[in-house]
């Protein structure tokens, strides 16, 4: 183990503790989950949940974005979604959206991908060979030896304050009218 992974696994575990409930899906576990796939068992969809800018420097073999699955969330009801991001948190929040029936989609499981930085110490492998690596902040630039990185600027983080602050409120928001749903129903 490297030392950079050492301090990727413990970033997934600090920005995903408040989501403990949801399982996590490491880049192995996809694979296996692939394979499976391929000899009859359920579909996997990797949901890309990171913004265009990050994905156009490199995404998971497969995946698709959230807004192409929220296209036609319906197509996936028998899949086995895991949305991924950095490292877990932005993930994390969308598996709640998923869970709670916002999408109207109720897919086979949901687990939450472990994210590209942790991908590429497990996997290494992009789509289209890219060896670039959108980390979002210097915080999460403990990518695989290899990869090139690219983080936003400080500023360009706060540029995307409004953006994380409607995902997070639509995440309470969410879950609010869920739990009150259970509570008067």
């Amino acid at each position: 183990m490297s030392e950079a992974r050492d301090r990727a696994v413990a970033l997934l575990h600090k920005y995903t503790k408040s989501f403990s409930d949801i399982p996590l899906a490491s880049g192995q576990e996809v694979m296996r989950l692939q394979a499976e796939s391929r000899t009859g068992g359920p579909a996997v969809t990797l949901i890309d949940v990171r913004d265009a800018a990050e994905q156009l420097v490199s995404m998971l073999p497969g995946a698709i974005t959230a807004a192409d699955f929220e296209a036609d969330p319906q197509r996936f009801r028998d899949s086995v979604c895991i949305p991924y991001c950095t490292i877990g948190y932005r993930s994390g929040m969308y598996c709640r959206r998923l869970l709670s029936g916002a999408l109207s989609i109720s897919p086979a499981a949901v687990l939450n991908g472990e994210g590209v930085v942790l991908w590429s110490h497990d996997v290494g492998l992009f789509s289209g060979g890219a060896k670039q690596l959108h980390c979002y902040g210097r915080e999460w630039d403990v990518a695989a030896s290899g990869f090139t990185t690219i983080t936003y600027s400080p500023k360009e983080q706060v540029a995307a304050i409004p953006t994380f602050l409607r995902e997070w409120l639509t995440y309470t928001f969410t879950w609010l009218r869920v739990l009150l749903r259970r509570c008067f129903a």
